[in-house]
């Protein structure tokens, strides 16, 4: 089994035979709030590094690896990059006493699944390699796959089993679809890649371009059952993918067609009153002077540090676009100019250029992605170029993440409380993803 890691990973990554492959990342086992000038630990797992270097419930991190941690922020930063094995050094107060720790930093366990061969690998990638973790029904060979693209945040695949993520994929698994997902830059086990909140979406895409490709190479696999799937702006990059390459079928779900600062005006309208409790007149005023904003920051291409110089646009530029003293470039959760690269992509162009069956899915209750006009003008747009290869549907009771819920307002009480990691999970997106699939799956 290790011989054929290392076959893998020279064949597949083009490692050079002497090379070390890197240690999997640490799991720190801690959950902690900030405090002041620290972190206070929570709870510690029994398996984690915390538990190693003996830290405990009421103790105040102060520091790691000899960097503050004044906050969370901080301590993410710090804690991310952290791979078992190394050495590892904290400062503490505990009981008004300032303490130090050392231990060995724990690798984080590999995924087990009753349902799946869970196999991890690493893709070459710009100057480094991102992690990939492939589930393939247990014991089953030859079969379809799905490469899944998620949303734009950075998060980890690591996380995905506990998710909807992992709810869906396990009901792909139980119908006999492999899942491939691979990591963005810099996430996860991934090294030597910019940080995820630091690239931009042309970066976004050449990795999901770089796991499409892994995925034809996959031993295992049926390559000419290859299919993408696409959540929310994962939607938005799998026509860019698809039409580099020639899967057998794309699945798109709560993404968006229109140029990103024309949505963005209707979801305002939309999620202002029911997340913010503004009235509609403020709605609107809301809307009308955030569109300026927008009109020069994605349209004539101006830096949100260029806009907070104008007096009439600096606390909306604040407020809304997350811009602040020393600023580290990130807006929304990415780097500014993702989403300005995101307004200027033409999805008509490239959902034209998409040459196989096409399933749009839209839930009934996504108040994130609020617009009947995104799931039509795709399929319009599909088809108008190749008639009757795209198919809409629309789940009543679905929301944005998967779950089951009646309606916006419910929705987002949902999402609230994360009522999906409590079974919540709207099985429907399941189905509908199989019944389709089964379908062109010959």
């Amino acid at each position: 089994m290790k011989r054929l890691f290392w076959i893998l990973l020279i064949t597949v990554c083009g490692f050079d035979i002497h090379a070390q492959p890197p240690q999997r990342k640490a799991i720190m086992g801690m959950q902690g709030k900030e405090s002041t000038d620290g972190i206070l630990v929570d709870s510690v797992w029994a398996t984690g590094t915390f538990a190693a270097a003996k830290i405990r419930k009421g103790d105040k991190v102060i520091s790691v690896n000899g960097q503050n941690t004044p906050k969370m922020a901080e301590y993410n930063a710090v804690v991310s990059t952290i791979r078992s094995d190394q050495k590892v050094t904290f400062a503490f107060v505990r009981d008004g006493k300032t303490g130090n720790a050392t231990a060995t930093a724990i690798m984080r366990p590999f995924e087990q699944s009753d349902i799946a061969d869970i196999n991890y690998d690493w893709v070459k990638f710009k100057n480094g390699y991102l992690r990939t973790i492939t589930r393939i029904p247990k014991g089953k060979t030859n079969v379809p796959a799905i490469l899944l693209i998620p949303g734009y945040g950075c998060g980890s695949i690591e996380n995905y089993a506990s998710s909807y993520n992992g709810k869906l994929m396990n009901e792909w698994l139980k119908n006999g679809f492999a899942v491939v997902t691979i990591e963005k830059s810099g996430m996860g086990d991934s090294y030597g890649c910019a940080p995820c909140t630091e690239v931009d979406l042309v970066t976004d895409i050449e990795s999901f371009d770089a796991g499409y490709r892994y995925m034809e190479q996959l031993p295992n696999v049926d390559k000419s059952r290859l299919y993408i799937w696409g959540h929310s702006m994962g939607g938005t990059i799998a026509p860019e993918v698809a039409k580099l390459h020639n899967p057998k079928g794309v699945i798109v779900f709560a993404c968006v067609f229109r140029p990103w600062s024309e949505f963005l005006l209707e979801m305002h309208r939309v999620q202002k009153p029911l997340l913010e409790g503004l009235n509609y007149q403020q709605t609107e005023a809301f809307t009308r002077m955030i569109q300026k904003i927008y009109f020069e920051f994605f349209i004539l291409k101006k830096s949100p540090a260029e806009l907070y110089q104008n007096t009439e646009y600096k606390s909306l530029v604040a407020s809304e676009l997350g811009y602040k003293e020393n600023w580290n470039n990130n807006m929304w959760g990415r780097h500014w100019r993702f989403w300005q690269q995101l307004d200027s992509l033409n999805l008509a162009e490239s959902w034209q250029k998409v040459n196989c069956p096409v399933l749009v899915l839209h839930g009934g209750a996504d108040y994130e992605q609020c617009s009947l006009v995104e799931p039509l003008m795709i399929q319009k747009t599909v088809n108008e170029k190749h008639p009757n290869a795209a198919t809409w549907v629309t789940i009543p009771d679905l929301d944005h993440f998967m779950m089951r819920s009646k309606d916006w307002t419910e929705a987002a009480k949902n999402f609230k409380e994360q009522q999906y990691m409590k079974g919540n999970f709207n099985l429907k997106i399941a189905e509908e993803t199989v019944k389709w699939l089964k379908a062109i799956d010959q």
